[in-house]
């Protein structure tokens, strides 16, 4: 299992309600990215073998108004790109992906605010 704990929400610029410039876009993509990669670097275990078929639940602490499930998962898209570019996963595809789910939980305190990422291996 890989568990990637971001201290906020998708950025803004790429969630599936933006309407930012592709530069900008573009600039948050690969930032978002970079944190991505930093955080799988810091698993404890390294995986020995690529995992073939995966879920991914995406648990969200959030103060104030949540974002909206597609949105939430839209703007998650390019982590799970970082899946396939690290060879975590073959591809993206429903082949490999065979579940994405959304859970969410208000917290009293932006500081609390954060969003867990969580890909586990299913037969």
């Amino acid at each position: 299992m890989i568990t990637i704990t971001y201290p906020f929400m998708p950025p803004a610029e790429l969630r599936g309600n933006s309407r930012s410039h592709w530069r900008a876009k573009n600039a948050k993509k690969k930032e978002f990215q970079e944190l991505t990669f930093w955080y799988m670097h810091q698993q404890n275990e390294p995986l020995a073998e690529p995992m073939d078929k995966v879920t991914i639940k995406y648990t969200a602490y959030y103060c104030g108004r949540p974002i909206d499930i597609d949105n939430l998962i839209t703007g998650m898209k390019y982590a799970q790109d970082c899946l396939t570019i690290q060879g975590i996963i073959p591809d993206d595809s429903p082949d490999h992906i065979k579940n994405v789910s959304v859970e969410y939980h208000r917290v009293k305190h932006k500081r609390q605010v954060q969003l867990v990422m969580e890909v586990t291996e299913v037969d």
